[in-house]
């Protein structure tokens, strides 16, 4: 499978999950608390580097790639995630300066769930969307164990590695799975056309 081809295929996927967040959301009422960005600010996200395919092809594409890996590789001094906007912008979704190309993980994280113990499926939200939206953190927390569909993490990241074993398998801090997921772009084109802007590849 070409690199294009994985790329398509991760969008596609984050495509299916959107839906089903969408759905999830409108059942229950829950959603992000606005200008909040706090998950955003953990240092120690994990990711892999499949679900940043999508971001390093992008960059690639718009002749950014070789910039982007420079500024990961010699700005050691934040673990931050890299596309991290410490100030919304006008116009902006949140935090995120690459919204559309965000990972999995990103788009999971405060409206999925997570498998404890004996199988049971709980809830995976934050502290400032427990705190502010009680009801709907409620609303969702009986919506998983009625078992009405809901986003399953486990069941998300069994599709990633199910597109590329290697790249969706190890989690890494999420600057490394984005210096990953652009060496990976970069290396497939090295000996190969590079696609035109706006062109498959």
């Amino acid at each position: 499978m070409t690199i294009y081809h994985k790329v398509r295929a991760v969008d596609y996927m984050f495509c299916q999950l959107e839906k089903e967040i969408g759905s999830f959301q409108k059942s229950t009422g829950l959603g992000c608390v606005a200008h909040c960005g706090n998950c955003c600010l953990k240092p120690d996200i994990n990711a892999t580097a499949l679900e940043f395919l999508p971001l390093a092809y992008h960059l690639f594409k718009n002749g950014k790639a070789e910039h982007w890996l420079s500024l990961l590789q010699n700005d050691s001094s934040t673990k931050l995630c890299p596309v991290l906007n410490t100030v919304i912008a006008p116009g902006a979704i949140g935090f995120c300066s690459e919204y559309a190309h965000r990972g999995l993980i990103c788009r999971l994280f405060g409206f999925s769930a997570m498998l404890h113990k004996n199988n049971t499926p709980k809830l995976v939200t934050c502290k400032p969307i427990k705190e502010n939206k009680p009801e709907a953190v409620a609303n969702a927390e009986a919506h998983i164990t009625s078992k009405k569909n809901y986003p399953l993490i486990s069941n998300y990241y069994m599709q990633l590695r199910s597109i590329d074993e290697a790249l969706g398998e190890e989690l890494f801090p999420i600057r490394i799975a984005i210096e990953k997921a652009i060496y990976a772009v970069l290396g497939y084109y090295a000996y190969r056309r590079p696609p035109r802007k706006n062109k498959v590849a």
